[in-house]
């Protein structure tokens, strides 16, 4: 299905860094960087409140991909921002890994400046399984995500597993039955 059949598309308005200033607050803007999961400033209003995707639409960045879920935010106008029209047939989550795959195809790098404007993404296509198939893979992705990216549960896995790897190849290096000498009386 199509980005335009999934998901109402906005894009976000001018935000500058005198506004950021003028306006500090709690709530996040989010732009075209990638740094600080794309955390441009803090204002103390926000446009948005719901779960949705938002998306850099030109730049060195564009076509990446955040999801966001319980949070107040705003985006600059170097932003798109996907909400899916469905929830009930579509998880926003696994819109959000599917065009984590598609997205930076679609990036035109048309004129030397990257771009993946809103009618470009309002036609990528991605494939669209049952909401309970959508849910099986989106906890999939979630638990693969965590292991590479959270410190907390992704390096104490690694330790185990690496650690159970050590004691295999332990015991099957030492584990060996003692080799017969030539004169099967052993040496002296």
């Amino acid at each position: 299905m199509a980005m335009s059949e999934i998901c109402q598309i906005n894009r976000g308005r001018v935000i500058s860094k005198s506004y950021l200033r003028d306006n500090a607050g709690e709530y996040p803007v989010y732009s075209s960087q990638t740094e600080n999961n794309g955390v441009f400033g803090f204002i103390g209003s926000f446009d948005y409140d719901c779960e949705s995707i938002t998306w850099t639409t030109d730049g060195a960045n564009a076509g990446s991909i955040f999801y966001h879920h319980d949070e107040k935010f705003s985006i600059t106008n170097v932003c798109g921002l996907l909400q899916v029209i469905n929830p009930n047939e579509i998880s926003a989550k696994y819109v959000y890994y599917a065009l984590g795959q598609e997205a930076k195809k679609h990036v035109s790098s048309g004129m030397g400046n990257p771009k993946l404007m809103s009618n470009a993404m309002s036609r990528i296509k991605i494939p669209v399984p049952s909401l309970t198939e959508q849910e099986h893979i989106v906890s999939i992705l979630d638990k693969f995500d965590a292991l590479v990216n959270d410190l907390s549960s992704g390096l104490p896995a690694e330790i185990k597993a690496r650690r159970q790897q050590y004691e295999h190849y332990l015991d099957k290096l030492l584990s060996f039955t003692p080799l017969q000498t030539a004169n099967q009386g052993g040496m002296q």
